[in-house]
């Protein structure tokens, strides 16, 4: 997981991967409890435009925030 902290209040998450069945899902959630401490007010992903990467968001409770051309963007509440 690659999270990049600035000013604001924004988390903006992109390339949760593991090789390892269960880590992606355990990764990402370790990271928002984090920023949920720190008060972070939106939790927002990068994520390629794969089925798999669809599935793994929808799945682990996000929402489609926005399509893009070549990637789409999930909303963690």
């Amino acid at each position: 997981l690659v999270c990049r902290i600035h000013t604001g209040n924004i988390a903006v998450f992109y390339t949760v991967w593991s090789k390892e069945k269960g880590m992606g899902r355990k990764i990402l959630f370790d990271v928002l409890d984090i920023m949920k401490e720190r008060k972070y007010s939106k939790y927002i992903t990068l994520s390629p435009k794969t089925e798999m990467a669809m599935k793994f968001h929808l799945r682990n409770g996000a929402i489609l925030l926005q399509e893009n051309p070549e990637t789409n963007n999930f909303e963690y509440v």
